[in-house]
């Protein structure tokens, strides 16, 4: 038989919304699994290199439902991230809207094996 353990604190890692991303920021990893929320599909990334979220060194993040990472996405010739991507995202700033809320820009280059 075989016995699996697991801790929730070690599942979790911050989902950076609209608010974290500022002009320039990047971040580099792999992505190491994709999950649904409420307000669509979030991807986790093993970072290259750690990153301060809230104060807290992190290792690991999310990146999900922003309309302009899935422009950007989609611009790049693909409509989703898969695991095992290799991804660099850079904030390029925002953008005015009619809905009230600026739009977050991004670069967005993705390595996949085929």
């Amino acid at each position: 038989m075989t016995m699996f353990k697991g801790k929730t604190q070690d599942a979790q890692c911050p989902i950076l919304g609209a608010t974290f991303w500022k002009k320039g920021l990047k971040v580099e990893g792999q992505v190491t699994k994709d999950f649904q929320t409420q307000n669509g599909v979030c991807f986790e990334i093993t970072l290259k290199t750690p990153i301060k979220v809230n104060g807290t060194t992190e290792k690991k993040i999310a990146i999900g439902a922003l309309k302009g990472f899935h422009m950007a996405l989609n611009a790049a010739g693909i409509e989703s991230l898969q695991v095992g991507d290799g991804v660099i995202i850079e904030c390029t700033g925002t953008t005015g809207t009619t809905k009230g809320n600026d739009r977050v820009d991004f670069n967005v280059a993705v390595n996949r094996s085929e």
